[in-house]
């Protein structure tokens, strides 16, 4: 049986073989997402707004949602 362990604050947690891989590819996207997001704050001292606003909005929305389906299979 293939199993995936998951360590939070000194506890394992078993995950199935498709929820760790799933972490592992989540974990992998996970820095791509914040460089993205980082990237759409550089506006060359112009104000954050309109489509640079809406971008950076965007992009920061794709990097929460990965933040929160990690913990969602990690369980907290």
């Amino acid at each position: 049986m293939n199993i995936h362990r998951v360590i939070l604050e000194g506890m394992v947690k078993i995950v199935s073989p498709e929820l760790g891989g799933e972490l592992r590819r989540l974990y992998s996207e996970l820095p791509a997402a914040y460089k993205r997001a980082a990237e759409a704050l550089r506006t060359n001292g112009e104000p954050l707004e309109g489509d640079k606003l809406q971008r950076f909005l965007e992009e920061d929305a794709k990097a929460a949602k990965i933040v929160a389906r990690i913990k969602e299979i990690q369980g907290q």
